[in-house]
């Protein structure tokens, strides 16, 4: 993204973008942007109006949209595991089932990362970590989704996830 890149994000100042090396460490310099347009949008949106703030000029959409490319893009650099990307409708149209959760509107998510354990959505994690903040980590997600999950122990764990409480981030 070239200097006329800075006018198409949000917080550009804030985005370290020499650190982008597709690594999953730079995730946290994604993490820490997201973090302060998610303070930023909070303060200055009404009560319950958490979210409206993003889409005044589209620049929230980019910001979101290209800070979970960004995080696909790591995830497929250092996964063990093959991951590709497909249109939404493409891969809803292949797994009608996903629409239950998923539904049929993407919304940003206009691709989906599809791996051999399922579909995981970049777009909606970097979303989800501008509006809920701190406890929806791309960092995190990013490591989860780049290993394979046992999913027997997944299924039979406590935390459903088939990782000790140890291995969530702080």
């Amino acid at each position: 993204m070239g200097a006329t890149g800075d006018q198409l994000i949000l917080l550009p100042n804030r985005l370290d973008r020499s650190q982008l090396d597709y690594s999953m460490d730079s995730l946290l310099v994604i993490d820490r942007w997201l973090a302060d347009i998610h303070t930023i949008n909070r303060l200055q949106s009404e009560v319950g109006g958490v979210g409206e703030t993003l889409v005044l000029d589209g620049r929230g959409d980019n910001s979101v949209t290209f800070a979970g490319l960004y995080l696909g893009q790591v995830i497929r650099a250092n996964s063990d595991l093959s991951w590709h990307w497909e249109r939404f409708d493409t891969f809803l149209a292949a797994n009608p089932i996903f629409a239950e959760h998923y539904g049929r509107d993407p919304g940003l998510d206009t691709f989906v990362l599809v791996g051999p354990q399922g579909a995981a959505t970049p777009i909606n994690t970097a979303l989800k970590r501008v509006i809920h903040g701190k406890e929806e980590s791309v960092h995190f997600i990013a490591q989860w989704l780049s290993s394979e999950v046992d999913l027997d122990k997944a299924m039979t764990s406590r935390d459903l996830m088939g990782m000790d409480r140890r291995d969530w981030p702080g």
